[in-house]
């Protein structure tokens, strides 16, 4: 599939015209120089082509503890470009980090677009003629913020793409968001699984802000991970930055299938992997507990033991959460995770042959009646109604008679008897009606 890389100087625009091209706000936006950090990516679908776009960091001649990796991922995106994004300031003009920039866009040899951001009006294109200065031949004038002259720059881009019919066949692909506290490792887990400097890690919290898809085939298997900001305990943020970020996460839960919440194995399960496992459960995402940093762990089985136990105790909203126990660092258990992840999957996407549902349901009922207030609970009919996450429907006499407990104990037996593990399962209660 073609590749497009947006590239500029920081405070450009990038972030905005990648929003505006996938047609949501995806990217963090902010007027802080250096934002975005690593390269985040997307799929696009425009008319009937498919390419992906790529916004990348700053090209920035200043010194930072992140300039050093910023640059690989920059450099890495622009070298696996098809098309470069070349994105101006109109209000600013040519600068000479621009003219450094072409400089190292022409080496490569690749095919650009000059991207002139910021032409808010027909009349404000004129000035945009100079940055022919900068030598390239294609120009197209847009203004991010107001959408003006991105359906140009589409086609432009859709002009170049030759047509590719294994797209139209392709199936829907599976996300998986990695998800957890800051500094835990989720960063490195991304990279250990790929096998790939792919996204920036440092030791200090914050490094990632933007919520970063990641296209990625595994065995032959097609997969998007999408790697997240750090989300804190408190319920207020600190700044703005940390705001935006932890807004970032949760569109990623969103979005995701697939949750893995990445703890650190000498910290535990604390009130902020509870915190995050609830937003898990409460968007009705399928979820796995990985406890990262286990090669620092002496005593391995007892630990397993301990963390099981966290689990069931601070996350009882989701103690059918898969388990694993891996190393970033040293590839532990690595290999596995994608077998969990697509067995997890599974279940999340199951649909029960509906006489082996009858069956269960029925036993259960007939074995456990359940009688509240003098009257009994009379379970008439029951019918899987979704997927992803399971969803069933049962149909009683009287609705203020369902008890948090026996749901709880029908969802046990649809547990029991159906493999659901790391998958919620929903369970609705509606009047019963003749003729429904």
């Amino acid at each position: 599939m073609i590749k497009t890389a947006i590239v500029g100087r920081p405070n450009v625009g990038k972030s905005s015209l990648f929003n505006r091209l996938i047609g949501r706000k995806k990217a963090i936006i902010h007027e802080v120089a250096g934002t975005t950090r690593d390269r985040n990516e997307h799929e696009i679908l425009w008319k009937d082509k498919k390419f992906i776009v790529t916004d990348t960091a700053g090209w920035s001649a200043e010194e930072s503890v992140f300039s050093k990796d910023m640059a690989a991922q920059l450099d890495k995106a622009v070298n696996e470009a098809d098309i470069v994004l070349f994105t101006v300031d109109s209000k600013v003009g040519i600068c000479p980090l621009d003219v450094q920039i072409a400089k190292q866009i022409r080496l490569r040899k690749k095919e650009v677009i000059v991207v002139v951001n910021k032409i808010d009006t027909q009349a404000e294109e004129a000035k945009g003629y100079e940055f022919y200065q900068l030598g390239f031949d294609e120009l197209v004038f847009i203004s991010s913020s107001h959408g003006r002259g991105i359906n140009d720059l589409l086609d432009k881009i859709w002009r170049r793409i030759k047509y590719d019919r294994k797209d139209k066949a392709k199936k829907e692909t599976m996300k998986i968001a990695i998800v957890g506290k800051p500094n835990v490792g989720k960063s490195s887990f991304i990279n250990a699984a790929l096998k790939d400097e792919r996204t920036i890690v440092c030791s200090k919290a914050g490094t990632t802000r933007d919520s970063l898809e990641i296209p990625v085939n595994i065995d032959g298997k097609d997969y998007i991970l999408i790697d997240t900001a750090g989300l804190h305990r408190g319920n207020k943020p600190v700044d703005d930055m940390e705001y935006l970020s932890s807004l970032s996460a949760a569109h990623a839960i969103d979005d995701c299938d697939v949750a893995v919440l990445v703890a650190d194995a000498e910290q535990g399960i604390g009130e902020t992997e509870s915190k995050i496992g609830g937003m898990v459960v409460e968007k009705g995402k399928a979820l796995i507990v990985s406890i990262n940093k286990w090669d620092l762990v002496e005593e391995k089985e007892e630990a397993a033991k301990y963390f099981a136990d966290q689990v069931g105790q601070k996350m009882k909203f989701a103690a059918w959460a898969d388990i694993i126990f891996i190393s970033a660092k040293t590839g532990q258990r690595m290999n596995r995770i994608f077998e969990d992840i697509d067995r997890i999957y599974e279940n999340f996407a199951r649909t029960l042959e509906p006489t082996v549902l009858n069956d269960t349901i029925r036993t259960a009922v007939y074995e456990k009646p359940f009688i509240r207030k003098g009257k009994t609970l009379k379970v008439k009919n029951w019918s899987q109604v979704a997927v992803k996450p399971p969803v069933f429907i049962f149909e009683v006499n009287d609705v203020e008679l369902v008890h948090f407990s026996y749901k709880r104990y029908l969802e046990n037996r649809l547990r029991e008897r159906f493999n659901f593990e790391g998958s919620p399962i929903t369970l609705k209660f509606r009047k019963y009606y003749k003729g429904n």
